[in-house]
């Protein structure tokens, strides 16, 4: 994989034949985990884990006696948690403020082995929410209309990397992060300038319901506000936090391309007018194409595109490019 992370180029732009071999490599290869992203330690997000299986008073415990997790909160989830003799077996993990920080990522690392050691187990109930903190697009609501646009040109690549190492979604993803793509795209073209005039990200109707949650956006800020969050909701379940970590490093610097000097406001405003957003149905099928070049817009190195396209590329997916 070395002759690839030294790669001079854009992904989308390697001879073909470099490219299969780079799908063929990726097969055996691992992602590693790393003691930080290098996303702006300014910026906040927090995780929601969703588990199943295990008393969740067990969880709560465990979790008291760390000086680094008392904090955290183990609360009942209506996807996976029931009650037992009025005990609650299942939940959610809900991670204090995260930073992109060595400390931070270790006190999740603790939190998973917890889970583990306590025989937790994810199925296809389970979700994993990020929340980021709203500071991350600062007072320019441009940056949330950016975001929508390249979300919604995007989706099928964004939910289908998020599934993790499955390449089917969880079962009850659209009762609890519904796709925006399609609904957006149809309200684009009767009101053309609806995202043009957005006075405040809440207005755009986003609850928990669908894949990305605005609710919990109440206003625009430099500052770092708990409980002032953009919710990312499409992510399968899992324990595992090389998955976490590079997910979340996705949704970061997907999130900071729009408000870099990189963004290409042109480009991605004509690919938004003209729109038409694949079915649902079809959002588990690779599109190659469209994959390589949502990571050359929002990477700025090979190590995060080799990262990205690892998880959005399965196991045993056929090696062609669609």
């Amino acid at each position: 994989m070395k002759e690839y992370l030294a790669y001079q180029g854009l992904f989308q732009n390697m001879p073909k034949k470099d490219l299969e071999w780079l799908l063929i490599k990726l097969r055996d290869y691992q992602i590693k985990r790393r003691s930080t992203l290098n996303v702006d330690k300014r910026f906040s997000f927090g995780v929601e884990i969703e588990f199943c299986d295990i008393l969740l008073l067990y969880v709560e415990k465990r979790f008291k006696e760390s000086e680094n997790l008392k904090n955290w909160l183990n609360v009942y989830d209506k996807s996976c948690s029931y009650k037992a003799d009025n005990y609650i077996i299942g939940g959610e993990v809900d991670t204090d403020i995260l930073h992109d920080t060595k400390k931070d990522w270790d006190t999740l690392k603790e939190a998973l082995t917890i889970l583990k050691e306590l025989k937790a187990h994810i199925t296809d109930k389970n979700g994993l929410h990020v929340h980021v903190g709203s500071q991350i697009f600062g007072t320019d609501i441009k940056n949330v209309i950016r975001f929508i646009k390249v979300w919604c040109i995007f989706e099928h690549v964004i939910f289908r990397f998020s599934y993790g190492k499955s390449k089917y979604e969880r079962s009850s993803i659209l009762s609890f992060a519904h796709p925006i793509a399609q609904e957006t795209a149809l309200k684009y073209q009767f009101m053309p300038y609806m995202l043009d005039y957005l006075e405040e990200p809440m207005f755009l109707h986003l609850n928990k319901n669908c894949a990305l949650n605005f609710l919990n956006y109440s206003h625009l800020t430099e500052k770092e506000e708990r409980n002032n969050t953009i919710e990312i909701r499409c992510a399968n379940g899992t324990l595992s936090l090389t998955t976490i970590q590079n997910t979340v490093n996705f949704y970061l610097k997907l999130m900071q391309y729009v408000t870099s000097p990189t963004y290409d406001e042109e480009r991605i405003n004509s690919i938004f007018k003209k729109l038409k957003p694949k079915d649902f149905t079809s959002y588990h099928v690779p599109y190659i194409k469209d994959a390589l070049l949502l990571c050359d817009l929002i990477f700025d190195n090979n190590l995060d595109k080799i990262n990205f396209l690892k998880q959005y590329i399965k196991k045993d997916d056929p090696i062609f490019v669609r």
